[in-house]
């Protein structure tokens, strides 16, 4: 299998000098977590949520709405690319040894399509054998409800996550991604007077902006089912019960690109 038989396509760009509120708001239209960024028709950058995540919860952009930010203030300069008849398995590993979510794909000098590691959700659609709670991750790191969104948002960042579950009780109450931070910190950047930002921002609380109920998959439901509901409803990440309704892991498109890589 070849990276073209599994890549998006046609995968949204824009220029690296446009509004950084301009990538926010196709992100959104798009319910896309990754633009190309271009100078000049060429390749220089990727944007994504963490990207506007760690850009827009920095002191320094309190006083910079993204109005005022560009797409080049945000982006991971000088992206890995590859070309669309490279196999998808060392994709796959491109993209776990490097700690990258995604690949632009060029074909000549041109931009072709982008292939992602949600896009390995196509792959693990076909293992009806595998089972989530063999290959979820355990013990996943959680927030609670009254935990600060700048809490969450560091855990996020410093410890490379996609989402954290968020518990009271013991129990599963929601979960918050890093798309839920990056959108709100938008939002906040864009309509809170400057004076006010600082301060309402360290106050926001993880139930302001958490997703609930969070959908969630069970230890004993096939891989191939729950890839596939991830690939139909965009979900980059799955909290994961036991048969006791326990939180016990998570599934995220890291865990479907591993198992793509050693089964490809």
């Amino acid at each position: 299998m070849r990276v073209n038989q599994i890549m998006s396509s046609p995968v949204i760009a824009l220029d690296k000098d446009q509004p950084l509120a301009n990538a926010i708001d196709l992100m959104k239209r798009n319910e896309i977590s990754r633009l190309v960024a271009l100078q000049e028709g060429k390749i220089v950058g990727v944007i994504t949520e963490k990207d506007i995540a760690r850009g827009l919860g920095s002191s320094a952009a309190y006083r910079l709405p993204p109005g005022r930010m560009h797409v080049s203030n945000v982006m991971s300069t000088n992206p890995i690319t590859v070309a669309p008849d490279l196999m998808a398995k060392r994709a796959a590993e491109i993209m776990l040894d490097h700690d990258v979510s995604g690949l632009p794909v060029i074909e000549g000098e041109h931009l072709v399509g982008i292939v992602t590691k949600l896009d390995f959700a196509k792959v693990c659609s076909g293992y009806e054998e595998v089972y989530v709670g063999q290959v979820m991750q355990a013990s996943p790191t959680t927030v609670s409800p009254g935990d600060r969104v700048i809490h969450a948002r560091r855990l996020l960042l410093d410890e490379d996550l996609i989402c954290l579950p968020v518990t009271e009780a013991g129990g599963l109450v929601g979960i918050v991604t890093v798309r839920n931070v990056a959108m709100k910190l938008a939002a906040f950047q864009e309509v809170v007077p400057d004076r006010y930002k600082s301060g309402r921002i360290r106050n926001l609380l993880v139930e302001d902006i958490m997703t609930q109920p969070a959908t969630t998959a069970r230890t004993d439901e096939k891989l191939s089912k729950v890839a596939s509901l991830m690939l139909e409803r965009r979900f980059s990440s799955l909290p994961v019960l036991n048969l006791e309704e326990e939180l016990v892991g998570l599934l995220t498109k890291t865990q479907l690109t591993e198992v793509a890589r050693e089964r490809l």
